[in-house]
């Protein structure tokens, strides 16, 4: 067995050995054909002798595990970049769509709602344009409580039908350089079983000449899932109860993280015949982490046009840029004042439920697609 003293030793020696063989090539005038046979043996030795050593790790390079251990480390750190630095598009993805160098001239702006991600702020920004002096543009919403204080919400595929009918109405007949806005929040849509609409709702209002502009604001789950415990007391939970649900790949839970809300909005009491258990629950079909965010990639990418992580800024200017409208200072909504209080320990277990529900995959994703995260990597 090879030691570490060992390898030391053999290193001071060959150096020795390089440093003489290298004055008696340089006399006689030969160094470069004199010096290639000591300079194959350092080469065998380098990564051994030279490299700094890695405390705990298999350093016994008589066993063949050293040799899987480092081969498998570098084989999935060379996969990895691979794949961020490969990007891929199917033929429908809005990411590819070209985008004129001038505002669109009509269209309808629909805003997806993911509670405490700043969404309210949006939406307070969207009312002000329904001033005649702002554009006097059209808005629409229709939403409820999903979870009230006896219990979820009755008839929340009821409440969805109202939506669904209402933005049926509320696309139709758009003038040539009229904008309208819908505003989809708690049980107004459930993304992953909708998809037939968005791709209906485009048409509508691509036939009639205009732009539909779907549009989105995520946050990190970590702290979107933190900051949602202003409301545990208001339904009737308590701090150690909220995120025990995540426990379960299926469990209702009074609040969505921000991949399943964004998946599955608040299920509460919808039903389907399918669901694996029955009414209610997140998750309903039963499916992995994995499943969940690329599924979740795969809808954004196929019908969201502006795609942010905690980026009004960057939301605004890009909508502004489409829309033609009166840039309009964004309010700064639904501030929570009050302090919130989490021990080490209750952080570090919200952090593994996140991980484990794939939100931390899925939002890291979007912030490399949709955010150019950590591009300066590859560039």
């Amino acid at each position: 067995m090879i030691t570490r003293e060992k390898r030391n030793s053999n290193a001071t020696q060959l150096l020795i050995v390089a440093l003489l063989s290298g004055m008696l090539c340089y006399r006689i005038g030969m160094f470069a054909g004199c010096s290639s046979s000591w300079l194959q043996s350092m080469e065998s030795m380098h990564s051994l002798s030279l490299a700094p050593m890695n405390e705990g790790a298999n350093d016994d390079p008589d066993d063949p595990a050293f040799y899987g251990a480092a081969r498998s480390n570098t084989t999935a750190a060379a996969a990895a970049a691979a794949t961020r630095t490969k990007t891929t598009f199917e033929p429908n993805d809005r990411r590819t769509v070209p985008r004129p160098d001038h505002p669109y001239d009509c269209g309808v702006v629909f805003f997806y709602h993911i509670p405490s991600t700043g969404g309210a702020s949006i939406n307070q920004w969207f009312r002000k344009y329904q001033k005649p002096a702002m554009g006097n543009i059209s808005y629409y919403q229709h939403w409820e409580l999903a979870v009230r204080p006896k219990g979820f919400h009755a008839d929340p595929k009821g409440c969805e039908a109202k939506f669904n009918a209402g933005m049926e109405k509320h696309i139709q007949n758009l003038g040539p350089k009229e904008w309208r806005i819908a505003h989809s929040h708690v049980t107004s849509t459930y993304m992953n079983e909708s998809e037939h609409l968005l791709y209906k709702w485009r048409a509508d209002v691509e036939a009639q000449g205009c732009e539909m502009i779907n549009t989105i604001m995520l946050r990190d789950p970590l702290n979107h899932a933190m900051s949602l415990h202003k409301i545990v007391k208001s339904k009737n939970s308590t701090q150690e109860e909220w995120p025990k649900y995540l426990n379960e790949p299926t469990g209702t839970g009074l609040w969505g993280t921000v991949l399943d809300f964004f998946l599955y909005n608040i299920h509460g009491n919808r039903n389907g015949t399918d669901y694996h258990n029955g009414v209610g629950g997140r998750n309903p079909y039963n499916v992995t982490k994995e499943e969940k965010v690329a599924r979740a990639l795969e809808l954004l990418h196929r019908h969201f046009d502006i795609v942010t992580v905690a980026d009004h800024a960057m939301f605004q200017s890009t909508l502004l840029n489409w829309t033609g409208w009166r840039n309009i200072k964004m309010p700064h909504g639904n501030v929570y004042k009050k302090d919130l209080h989490f021990t080490k320990k209750e952080v570090e277990t919200l952090q593994k439920l996140l991980h484990k529900n794939g939100d931390l995959d899925f939002v890291d994703q979007v912030k490399y697609e949709y955010h150019d995260h950590l591009s300066y990597l590859h560039n």
